[in-house]
């Protein structure tokens, strides 16, 4: 289906009489007079296209009428928009000026536009907006907003273009995530399409999510992708995302968020900092609402004389608990102490530590022991676990 635009047809124009027209009833008005406008009971104006079928229509229950200016004033204005014939968008303000028979529409007060696809809902408010129904534009300068589920989009200037269905904010958009732990997204320009949902913004993107706990998550990007019905969004790199509360830092790539699933992932390799714990991976998938992170395509862990490596990475901050899987090695510069193993689980103490242990499994330990002469050398020790208490030396995270 596709926006035809208005052919050069004449507008249909209905007014029902409230009271009799003053000048007709007095006479001639002199130099002096100034015409009376008509009251009239009610207003219906509306346009079809060269198939006959409606474009668009507009009533009013009471209108006051300046002939000479063909100027009408209404009050509750009411109406529709259609595609192919068929109602798309419902319009209501609480008051409009038309301006030449419907040349320029201008609604003020509370003004509403909803559109009435079932599967893709949405609602346009504003204070004032301007319609040019022949060129199928609507501008919008006094409080645009846009609604879609529990994303809104604001902006300090907005046009809508009705046969794209596209709506272009500008003047610091702001894109927001209404609830518990809400997200304000500040963007350059943002471009919206209501078809389908996709958006498009230029940046600087700078965005805040804020806790429950009081504390507030960051992240920067010089721009992004998404869609309002998916609620994803697609950060364009350089991407860097901050938790202060507890000293995180990642810088990533391309990344994607999932609003309502309160994930962010990226398939991409990426490097971090989690206190004085270096991170690094070839991706990653942050989960908000389970306090958990997952490095995934290889893991690296480093911190001053240690460092760990394996396929994957995975720990809970809300709990304390780490684990590392696939040929996990674990390394400590100091004495060369080496463990290898297949999967290694932690837990993080009150002192920042990561305790290793394998339950049930198998350990490959080397230690690096001085040999005569002050050489040092490499002594296996088969599946037998480290010393210092029985358990693999801490790892700070």
């Amino acid at each position: 289906m596709s926006w035809r635009r208005p052919s050069p047809l004449p507008l249909i124009l209905s007014l029902g009489w409230l009271g009799l027209l003053v000048g007709a009833c007095q006479g001639q008005p002199t130099a002096e007079d100034s015409a009376p406008p008509f009251v009239f009971r009610e207003l219906n104006l509306r346009q079809r296209d060269a198939e006959g079928r409606p474009l668009w229509e507009i009533s009013s229950p009471e209108t006051r009428y300046d002939l000479s200016r063909r100027l009408a004033q209404a009050r509750d204005l009411t109406g529709v928009l259609y595609r192919d014939g068929q109602p798309l968008y419902k319009l209501t303000a609480s008051n409009a000026v038309v301006v030449n028979d419907g040349e320029v529409i201008q609604l003020e007060g509370p003004t509403r536009l909803e559109r009435l696809d079932p599967e893709r809902p949405a609602v346009l408010t504003a204070q004032r907006l301007r319609w040019y129904p022949a060129q199928e534009r609507m501008e919008i300068d006094r409080a645009p907003k846009l609604v879609q589920g529990d994303l809104e989009l604001t902006a300090g200037l907005a046009r809508f273009l009705i046969g794209a269905e596209r709506l272009e904010l500008r003047r610091a958009p702001v894109l927001r995530q209404l609830g518990a732990e809400p997200v304000r997204l500040e963007l350059g320009v943002i471009d919206w399409l209501a078809g389908n949902g996709d958006l498009t913004a230029q940046g600087p993107v700078r965005g805040q999510r804020q806790l429950r706990s009081g504390g507030q998550q960051r992240l920067t990007a010089p721009s992004l992708r998404g869609n309002t019905l998916a609620q994803t969004l697609d950060l364009q790199a350089p991407v860097r995302l901050e938790d202060p509360s507890r000293k995180a830092v990642l810088n990533a790539q391309l990344t994607r968020l999932h609003l309502q699933a309160r994930t962010a992932s990226s398939g991409l390799p990426f490097q971090g900092s989690f206190g004085q714990t270096q991170i690094s991976g070839g991706g990653f998938v942050l989960d908000a609402a389970a306090s958990t992170v997952a490095v995934q395509k290889g893991c690296r862990l480093q911190q001053p004389e240690e460092q760990l490596t394996a396929r994957q990475c995975f720990w809970n901050w809300r709990d304390g608990t780490a684990r590392a899987t696939g040929q996990v090695v674990l390394q400590r510069d100091a004495d060369g102490f080496e463990s290898r193993a297949e999967q290694l689980l932690g837990r993080i103490g009150d002192d920042g530590f990561v305790e290793f242990s394998t339950p049930g499994g198998r350990v490959q330990t080397q230690l690096r022991l001085p040999a005569p002469g002050g050489e040092s050398q490499r002594t296996p020790a088969g599946s037998a676990t480290p010393s210092r208490s029985g358990r693999v030396p801490a790892f700070q995270l």
